[in-house]
């Protein structure tokens, strides 16, 4: 099957983008699966196996007169605005405004989040494993790694749940200094602002634990199959997407301060156990698997889904959700 992929981004991304993350590892593993793949994205993208088009920026906005003509399906990662005159799979990885309607081929990246606008179709992200690594020895440090700025992520309720363990917090994932964190060792918290991929994976190597505690229906979480790939147990609320990853033998659900100060004082997981969880559930291998799965029914079927989807609920998707102490 030959499989063209676009995003307007640089693959793989200089430093942190899930998306664009997600992209490379599905683009590797469809190529390992013997399937011609070509990828079309920003000039600088390279992936081992297959075919890049680097597109200069003027070039993406006509970027579909580079799809080969011998393409049997194109993937999207976000709802087209034209016809491509070939069969399509779109994958949305964020939450749909109230009654925004997607493509009929669209897939979404856990149950849950199929679920929030009326599908069943997703696909899990996967990530590759040996790209993460378990330190022989964890340190006495907690990680929080999302886009700090966005209250949904809630930085804020990290920090609390830090601070009542009396633990050190080192923090990843913001351009900016956010809460006003404006210097390294402020109160116990580590700001590292944009890491790249080195620097992230040596500190979730020896952590012990993540804190995720999104108040909102999280789409996936990609940090949370990064930190539990490196032996790193996960500490997060029950929303979206997180019943589907975090189990009883790799972390901890809740939305109560006390009761995340609990499970982190006891922190009876084993690292091995952790990676275990990706190994056998969110590799890239499992999720380009899945994808070809898809790509099938569109090629045989015609499509996934009729009516098309769409975000049911009426209220915002960064409502926040419940967060107590």
């Amino acid at each position: 099957m030959h499989i063209v992929l676009y995003h307007d981004a640089i693959i793989p991304p200089p430093k942190y983008g899930g998306t664009e993350r997600v992209l490379y590892w599905l683009t590797r593993a469809l190529a390992s699966l013997s399937h011609e793949v070509t990828l079309i994205a920003r000039e600088g993208s390279h992936v081992e196996g297959a075919e890049v088009i680097g597109l200069k920026p003027d070039e993406h906005a006509t970027w579909w007169n580079y799809i080969p003509k011998s393409a049997d399906i194109v993937h999207l990662n976000g709802t087209p605005h034209r016809h491509l005159g070939f069969p399509l799979l779109v994958t949305i990885h964020g939450n749909g405004q109230p009654g925004e309607v997607f493509h009929p081929n669209t897939v979404f990246v856990s149950r849950r989040h199929a679920e929030i606008h009326g599908s069943t179709h997703y696909v899990h992200n996967g990530i590759d494993p040996d790209d993460y690594f378990v330190a022989d020895d964890r340190d006495e440090y907690l990680v929080f790694l999302a886009k700090a700025s966005w209250s949904v992520k809630n930085l804020a309720g990290a920090i609390e749940v830090a601070r009542a363990a009396r633990m050190p917090l080192e923090v990843m994932g913001n351009r900016d200094w956010p809460l006003g964190l404006r210097r390294p060792g402020f109160h116990g918290i580590r700001y590292h602002g944009m890491v790249g991929n080195e620097e992230k994976r040596r500190i979730l190597s020896r952590a012990k634990g993540l804190l995720f505690p999104v108040r909102w229906d999280e789409p996936f979480g990609l940090a949370v199959v990064e930190a539990l790939a490196s032996g790193c147990p996960v500490f997060a609320t029950p929303y979206g997407s997180l019943p589907e990853i975090v189990t009883p033998d790799c972390g901890f659900l809740s939305n109560h301060v006390s009761e995340h100060v609990s499970a982190i004082q006891k922190n009876a997981f084993s690292p091995l156990q952790c990676r275990e969880r990706v190994l056998h559930h969110f590799s890239h291998m499992d999720m380009a698997k899945r994808y070809v799965r898809y790509y099938e029914q569109v090629l045989t079927q015609g499509g996934l889904q009729t009516p098309a989807p769409r975000r049911i609920s009426s209220t915002s998707p960064k409502e926040l959700l419940p967060w107590t102490d």
